[in-house]
């Protein structure tokens, strides 16, 4: 029995659920940790503000130059026709993995310093994968 691959247009909203869920759930439990159990590795809140500045940093880069290499969608393209285009999947996945990264240096920031700014940096993170979601990848070019 052969398994049929989802379609295509499924297969990148379910890639960009789990990477934005999975952000989300580190944070919540990181958050759990820190405030609800009292652990934090006691670290300088300096690095808390490097790890924020790091991962805002990766959101900008990702909102800029990543964005940039995902073509847009034809208006005679359907959006499976468009996301079965390698330029626009792996476009996707870099810009999806770069903020990923970036949420994940600001959590881990918070669990080493308890410091807002990481914290916060996470958010922003979490906020750019709800922007730049697949349908909004797939309509901006109609």
């Amino acid at each position: 029995m052969n398994p049929v691959a989802p379609a295509p247009g499924r297969a990148v909203r379910l890639m960009h659920f789990a990477l934005t869920a999975g952000v989300t759930l580190a944070g919540a439990v990181f958050i759990m940790l820190v405030r609800f159990q009292g652990l934090s590795l006691g670290i300088s809140r300096d690095v808390g503000l490097i790890l924020a500045g790091i991962g805002v940093g990766l959101v900008a880069v990702a909102s800029t130059l990543a964005r940039r290499r995902i073509p847009e969608r034809r208006f005679d393209q359907s959006p499976d026709a468009f996301w079965s285009n390698p330029d626009a999947t792996g476009g996707a996945i870099t810009l999806w993995a770069l903020i990923e990264g970036a949420g994940l240096v600001g959590w881990v920031g918070y669990l080493l310093t308890g410091a807002t700014a990481p914290a916060v940096a996470a958010v922003i993170a979490i906020g750019a994968l709800l922007v730049f979601r697949p349908a909004r990848l797939e309509g901006e070019g109609t």
